[in-house]
This record gives structure tokens, C-alpha cells and sequence, in this order.
């Protein structure tokens, strides 16, 4: 079963660089850059500090960062209830500001075996895929290793992230 999990892994890893490259190398020149004056943001908010963490980062945005989709974990109680209170914390001329708060299973619960793990985090890109690909960020904001596969739909998008 362990053999399985790694050579599915590396099958998994090895296809979605593929995909990337290939996304990046067929739209090179035909998609010049976005004249907008928004930018989409997913935002990851992991469990514990890294909610707090993240919330300190989307302080220091400006109204341009809109709308913001936040994520977090299915079993997540504690960061609803903080980026609600974020959101709605906000100066009136960030009332126009938008945000969705979206609910994806955990790639791997902690003290998960590796093993198990790959299950899981089949069934977490499984949610992923469609909801990047609906949201359709220009940006991805996440701290610390909380979610995996929302980076590698976010790569194979051709859209930046930054992890901190």
C-alpha cells in the first residue's frame, strides 16, 4: 500500500508540471497582462495561529484586493468566526469590499499516517480543482504548509501565490 501511495504521489506531481508547462508555454504572448483595477485573492486560512497570521497579512491590502475568497478546512470552526469578524471589521470605505469564506477537506489531519494521506489529500484536490477554477484567483495567500492542493490548481492555472 505504501509503494502505491509513492508512485501515485510522484505519478500525481510529475502530471501536474506537466500541465503547468504546458499552460505556461501556450499562453505566453496571447494573454497580455490584466488592465483591471481589482485583484481576485484566495486566501488559505489554516487552523490556529495561521489564521491569525493570515489575518495580519490581509490587513496590510488595500480595497484593489477584491474579491477575497477565503478557505478553510471542513472540521475548521475558530477561523470563520475570525475572518467574519475581520471582514466585518473593515473602515466604511472598504464596505464595497467583497468575501466568500469556501470549505475544503484537510489534505492530511495531523498525525495522519503518510499513507492514509494520500487518500485524503485525493479526495481535498477533488474540491480544490473545481473550486479554483470557478473562483479563478489572480492571486493565492497562504501560511505556513496548510494546503497543497489548492497551490498545485493554482500552478497549473498559471496564477502567482505567495506562501509565507
Amino acid at each position: 500500500m505504501l509503494l502505491f501511495g509513492v508512485v501515485f504521489s510522484l505519478f500525481l506531481t510529475a502530471l501536474l508540471f506537466l500541465l503547468r508547462v504546458y499552460f505556461v508555454l501556450n499562453s505566453g504572448s496571447n494573454h497580455p497582462p490584466k488592465t483591471r483595477s481589482h485583484v481576485a485573492v484566495l486566501v488559505v486560512a489554516g487552523s490556529g495561529g495561521h489564521t491569525t497570521e493570515i489575518m495580519r497579512l490581509m490587513e496590510s491590502l488595500s480595497a484593489a484586493y477584491t474579491p477575497r475568497h477565503y478557505v478553510i478546512a471542513d472540521t475548521d470552526k475558530m477561523s470563520e468566526e475570525k475572518i467574519v469578524a475581520f471582514e466585518s471589521s473593515k473602515p466604511q470605505s472598504h464596505a464595497d469590499v467583497q468575501f466568500t469564506i469556501n470549505r475544503i477537506p484537510r489534505s492530511r489531519e495531523v498525525a495522519q499516517s503518510w499513507s492514509s494521506s494520500v487518500v485524503s489529500t485525493l479526495k481535498a484536490l477533488r474540491f480544490s480543482l473545481p473550486l479554483v477554477f470557478r473562483l479563478q484567483p489572480d492571486v493565492l495567500l497562504e501560511v505556513g504548509t496548510t494546503c497543497l492542493t489548492l497551490r498545485c490548481c493554482v500552478m497549473v492555472q498559471g496564477r502567482a501565490f505567495l506562501y509565507v
